[in-house]
């Protein structure tokens, strides 16, 4: 395995980012990797057609058990192509004994409802593990990719089954009205004919997804390969190695220079330096070095009286003799309970109380009754707090007030699909630079100024809540909404900008330039429009 030819970037890859890569692979060479599991598929499935021709569910699933074996060559060859080894079709036909070589009948065994099948076959027909290997080298792997696997099996099992529903769907839709077919004997299995069509039909479709799901598993060993032994590491290690002996290649020149006095002098006074350097370093050594704490000397007298001394204390000299069982001394308290808490004990109590089962019920029921009754309380005006403020925007709305608080500070965008709104980008004069650029031919240019020039007037002067997401219809539909509840904005600029909107799509998208007096006409009432700044009424009026 030469790591330098690995045809993809090996880095660290998250589970289902290696599925995909495993998929991007089935695609790429899916014609030949499916043949080569339908090859084989197929010859067995034509042995028990001539074996037992009345037992057509029979051959399919045995088909269905022997998958394990099939899938092998497909992996072995995936492998090949990862490490740019490209086979011809019967030279990878050839290699299907020795992808079967190993572990052949575990694997249509006890291992044949394994969930991690696609993930496990690896160990078996790359790295040829056996035993007690196999299993810590598997314990290993799947220790963060075993779920991973097993939902990989899972909607392999399910893309399998809605691929046959479909195209037995398909089938039925191409059939022609006139033709009319008596489905329930075939579904029963009365006709053998159809049943052998239906289940070669199945077959296809185990060929079609089996790919996707070798693959996918494969490149998920790999992911969990490149993290555990760190291939993308070795790589660069690799390339590094590589330049450096290029390099050092290149400098060995095959004759030798004279010695040249001036180099042989600058080498002899660098190795001084260096020394001196040295030198000062070991002298310097000790300074740096913490001294030692050294403890006090005691001779062995003087410690035997110091434990003397100690010993000597009341503390060493108290005993006590005890016997017979006894309950250990608890100190005791006297706990009391706060006076509110006694009245709302009292206060549920009364919820639940019930003159008529006074006499039949127990003294805890009305307690118990009161506590869910405050609890159903609680959760219904939770409830209904809830749906207030869920629905705050449409309330508002119905009352003809604003969505949302002047107030609050809001987040103007500076740019929109592309265009930037910002104030200061635009010129000082928007509509004598628009006529400008009409008149140089730059149409584009002169419809995206005047249209980015509307939209930040519109979001600097008139507020209007623009959000980065939006298209150019959803802002021209927000600009009537705005209509109803700022006064500023008045009908004829809701049609300006709606006239504007249209025209800026149809030459942003269409490639469809205005005629040159539409243009003029939208320029003269735009100056109307937005060159006038709002007075001071307006501005109250608005703020009120």
């Amino acid at each position: 395995m030469n790591l330098n030819q690995l045809v993809v970037h090996a880095r660290q890859r998250s589970n289902w980012e290696s599925v995909d890569l495993g998929i991007l692979l089935a695609r790429r060479h899916w014609l030949q990797l499916a043949t080569l599991w339908l090859i084989p598929a197929a010859a067995v499935f034509s042995l028990l057609l001539l074996i037992f021709p009345d037992r057509p569910n029979l051959a399919l699933l045995v088909v269905w058990w022997l998958k394990p074996m099939f899938e092998r060559l497909p992996l072995l060859l995936a492998s090949r192509h990862l490490f740019a080894q490209l086979d011809s079709f019967p030279e990878a036909l050839k290699l299907f004994f020795r992808a079967n070589r190993h572990d052949a009948l575990s694997w249509i065994s006890w291992r044949r409802l394994n969930f991690t099948r696609s993930f496990d076959l690896p160990l078996t027909v790359l790295e040829q593990a056996k035993g007690p290997a196999r299993t810590a080298r598997q314990s290993l792997l799947h220790r963060q990719t075993a779920g991973t696997a097993s939902w990989l099996h899972i909607v392999g099992a399910h893309v399998e089954l809605i691929l046959s529903i479909g195209l037995w769907a398909l089938v039925y839709m191409m059939l022609p009205e006139q033709i009319e077919v008596d489905w329930l004997p075939l579904m029963q299995g009365d006709n053998q004919l159809f049943m052998w069509i239906a289940n070669g039909a199945s077959i296809l479709v185990m060929a079609t997804v089996a790919p996707f799901y070798v693959c996918g598993g494969f490149m998920l060993y790999i992911g969990r390969r490149v993290e555990l032994e760190a291939w993308d590491v070795e790589i660069q290690f690799r390339k590094l190695r590589e330049r450096f002996t290029t390099k050092r290649g290149s400098r060995n020149h095959p004759r030798h220079e004279k010695n040249d006095p001036a180099q042989t002098q600058r080498k002899s006074s660098s190795a001084n330096t260096t020394l001196g350097c040295l030198l000062a370093l070991i002298l310097c050594l000790p300074l740096a070095m913490p001294q030692p704490a050294l403890a006090d000397v005691v001779t062995p007298a003087q410690a035997e009286e110091q434990i003397d001394e100690v010993m000597a204390d009341d503390a060493f000299h108290e005993k006590e003799t005890v016997r017979g069982w006894r309950l250990k001394d608890f100190e005791e308290r006297k706990y009391r309970f706060p006076e509110w808490l006694i009245a709302i004990i009292e206060w549920l109590e009364g919820l639940g109380w019930d003159e008529e089962s006074e006499e039949t019920e127990a003294s805890w029921i009305p307690l118990l009754a009161g506590i869910v009754e405050v609890i159903l309380w609680a959760l219904a005006l939770a409830l209904v707090a809830w749906l207030i403020w869920h629905c705050r925007n449409y309330i508002r709305q119905a009352l003809g007030l604003r969505t949302y608080t002047d107030n609050a500070p809001t987040q103007r965008p500076e740019t929109l699909f592309g265009l930037d709104v910002r104030g200061d980008s635009l010129p000082e004069d928007v509509t004598a630079e628009v006529l400008t650029l009409w008149e140089r031919g730059q149409q584009r240019e002169a419809i995206s100024l005047l249209y980015r020039a509307s939209l930040a007037h519109l979001i600097n002067r008139y507020d209007c809540p623009f959000q980065d997401h939006h298209t150019e219809a959803e802002c021209a539909r927000l600009v009537y909404e705005e209509s109803g509840l700022n006064k500023q904005i008045t009908p004829k600029l809701v049609q300006l900008f709606g006239r504007l909107t249209q025209v800026w799509q149809h030459q942003a998208y269409a490639h469809r330039a205005p005629a040159t007096p539409l243009l003029e006409s939208l320029c003269r009432d735009w100056h109307i429009s937005f060159s006038a700044t709002p007075t001071d009424s307006d501005v109250q009026g608005e703020q009120a």
